[in-house]
């Protein structure tokens, strides 16, 4: 018996599974209280923005975004380039 507690087995492995496997046993139990004790409340956005007086717009359909997007003339259109910063006439930096 005095041999086998001094195999590699005893002496290395087998308290590195113990630490390994009731590691994960231990992290289980701990995650559990985290979730356990967890104070959780519901809101619903649409009560809270009646309650402040704030009414939303009607949710847009694709036909009707897609009517939209038919009216737009997207054949005449110029590309017009904005002035970066250093380019601005009434920059500061020049």
């Amino acid at each position: 018996m005095k041999r086998f507690y001094e195999t590699r087995f005893f002496r290395h492995f087998l308290p590195f599974m113990v630490l390994v496997i009731g590691g994960s046993f231990f992290v289980e139990q701990f995650a559990k209280i985290r979730y356990k004790y967890r104070v959780v409340e519901s809101f619903e956005f649409k009560k809270d923005l009646e309650i402040k007086g704030i009414k939303m717009k009607k949710l847009a359909t694709l036909e009707e975004e897609y009517e939209k997007i038919k009216k737009v003339n997207i054949d005449n259109w110029e590309n017009v380039r904005i002035p970066r910063p250093w380019e601005e006439p009434n920059s500061t930096n020049n």
